[in-house]
């Protein structure tokens, strides 16, 4: 299944790090990115081209963006390392979400709460702007690339392809472009 790899002050690291990255990550997985190529390098746990993969990986999973958390953790400590990462950086939303279920009936007849979440929207999707143009300019290395982010973008915005058909038609042109 993996290896169990690390040790102590590696996980421990793993833990507290993908936890701060999920509480301090506005905007869901796209705003958690630049926090987590942060950590990520700043720890060693990946180089600039394994937090490339993470990424991917988080894109091509049915799941959030995030779960690259999953893939830096077991590059840097194994399987454990991997359920570490995993944990933690959920562990924030899922906690809020767990006390708003609770308290929305009450909090969501406060007046200034629907001024609060629109305006922290509006940074939000700032921020995702953001991400979106570090990851074209640090992902988009060859002509190749550069096509294929087009032809996203315009399949998704102009002609309404579902977004998993675009991920999976990438992959099918990656395989057919891959030259050992």
């Amino acid at each position: 299944m993996g290896r169990a790899v690390g040790h102590w002050s590696t996980w421990w690291a793993l833990w507290w790090n993908f936890l701060w990255v999920g509480a301090l990550g506005f905007g869901g997985g796209f705003g958690m990115l630049p926090l987590m190529r942060a950590v990520s390098l700043s720890h060693h746990w990946v180089n600039a081209a394994g937090f490339d993969q993470a990424v991917a990986f988080g894109q091509i999973t049915p799941g959030p963006v995030a779960i690259g958390a999953t893939f830096i953790g077991e590059r840097a400590a194994g399987w454990i390392g991997a359920a570490i990462s995993t944990l933690a950086v959920f562990l924030p939303s899922a906690s809020i979400m767990a006390a708003l279920v609770v308290s929305w009936p009450r909090v969501r007849r406060w007046p200034w709460i629907h001024t609060v979440m629109a305006t922290a929207l509006a940074a939000v999707v700032g921020l995702i702007a953001a991400v979106s143009l570090n990851l074209a300019f640090s992902l988009v290395r060859t002509l190749l690339d550069a096509a294929l982010a087009a032809a996203a973008f315009l399949a998704s915005r102009r002609f309404s392809v579902p977004y998993w058909a675009i991920v999976l038609g990438a992959a099918g042109i990656g395989a057919l472009a891959f030259k050992p």
